[in-house]
């Protein structure tokens, strides 16, 4: 008897344990796909609660306990939850379909829910709710900013989407982590693997940093060594740091690997506005890939806040000078290299502030990086607009060329606000040009084209600047239709020096020739160099040789553009 009854009191416990880790099981399972558990009587009354049920509902699990489960949801999915707890009855389960939860408060949260009857267990219904996410899986496949070795985002994609994840973040008040990530020593340890290792390395890493991230398609190169990744806040920056680092010590036959650095910093953007939070995150991204050295993300993970501080007031104080035209137009002849005739002038800003953030390279360096150049383009063209249409009154023709950023031409709000106002001013219009600035930044090139074709077909001549500056610009000569292309300055002072700069200048002023499309020499300072450009068949030119940025210029006579 006492062997038997050792024996039935062994097996209880055994069998108990089982049961438990089965139990254990499946509710892990349950919570890999959900949020928040609810058990909704015959009645449509809460029986259980479990989960994220504050962040859904604003209170505790026992409170909800005998609550109609339809007062949770939103008035107007009233119905088609009722419909599908109902629906479950009958066909034992149903969803995953978007429903609206509101919240003490009156706040609303976008969520997917499922439903599930059992059998055996009367008339309940079973809900899982999971928060809604961003879609970023099928947003990402077609991305077309993808960096061509790893395949991860490139840093204009990988911005993009981390401003999404913000305002996502921000209505389900569930926000996402952005983790930033610098890898001290990978071209050192590129030399030891070799092309081929480095390279499964890398896509190693790549791998890694994607299953890690939201969708498994969230994570982007930054520059070389540096990464990004939006992912949930239950990944743990160590684990993630130790597992890169470890990957790169396996693969290196010396053990060293890399150093890896990392700061995480949560999307939200709760003292400031979306949008603003938005800017600070762009410019945050951006500093964090140019600059170089290790303080980058001490920097990062110690002042992240006082960089949302700052960017917000410079943001503030551009807006007010924005909204209130806080800056001149001063202008710079371009002149016909042979003649000396002024032809056209271009319209440069100064601001009317002082202090470091006033100079107006600083300045539109800025408006670009935190997306809002549009605003101070679109400013710009309208003080040029009365500055022609005043000049004509009293009548004196003025033929500008206006700068706009390649960040304008792609924003539609931009555009329609740009023909507007060009249709607004008459006959103005047709002494107005276009110099399209930061053109290896294009990133919609079937919208640039498009754009610059609508502009030109009403009349007004395009000019594409800093030709000559990077390797992308040969592709834009062929792709964009221009009137004129202006020489980049350091370009100019290269051909002069290299013993073959003189033939490739020569070269690049006969092509555009042949195309029809107008060169102008800048940063002309001496005769000898307009002589140079006047040489190799560059037309007209612009320098401190000519004349420094001025205002009450006159006008240059009407006359049809060369």
């Amino acid at each position: 008897m006492t062997t038997l009854s050792k024996g039935r009191t062994g097996e209880a416990p055994q069998r108990s344990g089982v049961l438990r880790s089965e139990r254990d099981r499946f509710v892990a399972f349950a919570f890999a796909v959900a949020d928040v558990f609810f058990e909704i009587d015959p009645a449509h009354l809460v029986a259980y609660a479990d989960g994220a049920v504050r962040w859904l509902t604003g209170r505790p699990a026992d409170r909800l306990v005998g609550e109609p489960f339809l007062d949770l949801v939103a008035e107007d999915d009233r119905i088609l939850v009722g419909a599908a707890l109902a629906a479950s009855l009958d066909q034992g389960r149903f969803g995953p379909f978007d429903v609206r939860f509101v919240r003490d408060g009156g706040r609303v949260r976008r969520t997917a829910l499922s439903a599930a009857h059992l059998p055996g267990h009367g008339g309940s219904v079973f809900v899982a709710v999971r928060a809604a996410r961003l879609p970023l899986a099928k947003e990402q496949e077609n991305a077309v900013g993808r960096d061509s070795e790893t395949g991860l985002l490139d840093k204009e994609e990988f911005s993009d989407l981390a401003g999404r994840a913000l305002a996502a973040g921000r209505e389900a008040e569930q926000p996402y982590k952005l983790t930033l990530l610098a890898l001290d020593g990978v071209g050192q340890l590129r030399d030891r693997l070799g092309v081929d290792s480095a390279a499964h390395l890398l896509s190693e890493v790549a791998a890694y940093l994607n299953a890690s991230s939201v969708g498994g398609a969230s994570a982007g190169r930054l520059a070389d060594g540096k990464f990004g990744l939006i992912h949930e806040p239950t990944i743990d920056r160590e684990a993630l740091r130790n597992g890169i680092s470890g990957r790169a010590s396996h693969a290196d036959p010396s053990g060293q690997g890399v150093r890896v650095a990392a700061t995480t910093m949560e999307l939200e953007a709760a003292e400031t506005s979306e949008v603003d939070g938005a800017k600070a995150l762009l410019y945050t991204i951006n500093k964090f890939s140019e600059s170089r050295g290790d303080f980058t993300i001490t920097e990062l993970s110690q002042g992240y806040r006082l960089m949302l501080d700052e960017t917000s007031r410079r943001l503030a104080a551009f807006k007010h000078m924005v909204a209130v035209g806080a800056f001149d137009a001063l202008f710079q002849p371009i002149v016909e290299l042979e003649t000396r005739e002024i032809h056209h002038y271009e319209a440069l800003a100064r601001l009317h502030e002082t202090g470091p953030d006033a100079s107006p390279i600083t300045f539109i360096a800025f408006a670009e990086e935190v997306g809002v150049i549009a605003d101070f383009d679109f400013a710009m063209c309208c003080k040029i607009v009365k500055i022609v249409e005043a000049a004509r009154a009293n009548g004196d023709d003025l033929r500008i060329a206006v700068n706009l950023s390649t960040r304008s031409l792609e924003n539609a709000a931009f555009v329609d606000n740009l023909h507007r106002l060009l249709r607004s001013s008459g006959s103005a219009r047709d002494m107005l040009m276009f110099e399209i600035t930061e053109s290896w930044k294009i990133r919609d090139l079937d919208t640039t084209v498009r754009v610059l074709r609508e502009l030109r077909s009403h009349g007004n001549k395009i000019c594409l600047d800093d030709f000559g500056a990077g390797a992308a610009a040969f592709q834009y000569l062929r792709a964009l239709e221009v009137d004129y292309v202006k020489i980049d300055g350091s370009y100019v002072r290269e051909s002069l020096i290299r013993p073959n700069g003189m033939a490739f200048l020569r070269a690049m002023a006969s092509l555009c020739r042949d195309l029809g499309i107008q060169t102008i020499g800048e940063m002309i300072e001496t005769e000898d160099v307009a002589a140079f450009l006047r040489d190799v068949g560059v037309r007209f030119g612009q320098g401190y040789l000519f004349g420094r940025p001025a205002a009450g210029v006159r006008g240059v006579g009407r006359r049809a553009a060369h």
